[in-house]
């Protein structure tokens, strides 16, 4: 029996061919996720994920509670950069487990909520979301510009500048990581810390209108420039935060240097427009306001609260000290704040 060599060949090829894609198939369904997932809420939303190779497709189901309406069903698919894929799925790796997930909303950590948000709202918003960070600080510089600063547990610091659109969608991300010098990444680490101590929490906001004790923080880490750090360590230094407590509306923040020089807030903005201080001098001892505090009895009419670095005095406008002191500098808190 002749044996045709040429029939062979072509069996063998092909067999090969067949296994090739078996094992490319496998590789690629190893690397699908399907996720369900509910955001709780009146009346809440479920979105369908599938997650397969670099395509990021999300079915949104819009539920509606009022009697004449229907849910509603939205489809879109992202096709998402090689980086951005391997972080959801180190994501989904250590924060779930198996390749089908059904999770809800009031079943995840603050974390993974911000990160399941960001996911189905477009890959932009899952970059800036998916970045590990210890403390973060989300700068809002403008109305079409929004600065995520991520420090990390080995005190680098990460930056993602986005560009905003008129839909407040993110259309552009630049990424850069601050190589600045040993003390100036201190400083920034030890700004951040402080800040973090203030608001208990490691997320921060910031926006266009800043204290000028950290104007040049922040400038220097959208610039890129740590000149502009040089001469941090010798420019004034918040002491104090005075406001008051007591009417139901918002109310001026006085804020008290160690050049014995203020700001003072009494307007608010609804865009991101700068609000400039009334500024002035004061010379007055603050520490004795402080130190006098508990000869004044409490009252109804609201309470003033002092803040220091390390601590928070409470009193009234019994206070005739503290009343003194804000006359001098012709400052009142007790109002609501005014429209700039």
């Amino acid at each position: 029996m002749k044996i045709d060599k040429k029939k062979i060949i072509i069996t063998v090829a092909i067999l090969l061919i067949v296994v090739v894609l078996l094992i490319f198939k496998i590789f690629i369904n190893n690397k699908n996720y399907m996720i369900t997932y509910y955001a709780d809420g009146i009346p809440g939303s479920k979105y369908d994920i599938e997650v397969a190779g670099n395509k990021v497709k999300i079915a949104t189901t819009s539920y509606c509670s009022a009697v004449d309406c229907d849910s509603f069903l939205k489809t879109e698919t992202y096709t998402y950069s090689n980086e951005n894929i391997q972080k959801l799925e180190k994501f989904l790796k250590k924060n779930f487990t198996g390749k089908k997930i059904i999770v809800h909303e009031d079943m995840l950590s603050e974390r993974q909520r911000e990160v399941m948000a960001g996911l189905v709202i477009n890959e932009y918003f899952f970059e800036l979301a998916v970045e590990d960070y210890q403390y973060k600080i989300e700068y809002a510089q403008a109305e079409d510009v929004v600065y995520l600063i991520y420090f990390k547990d080995n005190n680098s610091i990460l930056v993602k500048k986005g560009t905003i659109n008129k839909n407040y969608d993110i259309t552009k991300i630049i990424t850069y990581e601050l190589d600045f010098s040993k003390e100036h990444m201190y400083t920034l680490n030890e700004y951040i810390k402080n800040e973090v101590q203030k608001e208990d929490n490691n997320i921060i906001y910031k926006y266009s209108t800043l204290k000028k004790d950290e104007k040049m923080l922040l400038q220097s880490i959208i610039d890129n420039d740590e000149k502009l750090l040089d001469d941090y360590k010798d420019g004034a230094k918040l002491l104090y935060t005075i406001s008051y407590d007591g009417i139901y509306c918002e109310t001026p923040i006085l804020y008290l240097y160690n050049d014995n020089t203020y700001e003072y807030f009494d307007t608010y903005s609804f865009t991101d427009i700068e609000i400039i201080p009334k500024t002035g001098t004061y010379n007055y001892n603050i520490e004795n306001i402080i130190a006098n505090i508990d000869k004044y009895e409490a009252n109804m009419m609201g309470q003033y609260y002092i803040k220091s670095a390390n601590n928070t005095y409470t009193t009234y406008n019994s206070n005739i000290e503290l009343m003194e002191f804000l006359s001098s500098i012709n400052v009142t808190l007790e109002k609501c704040l005014d429209n700039y």
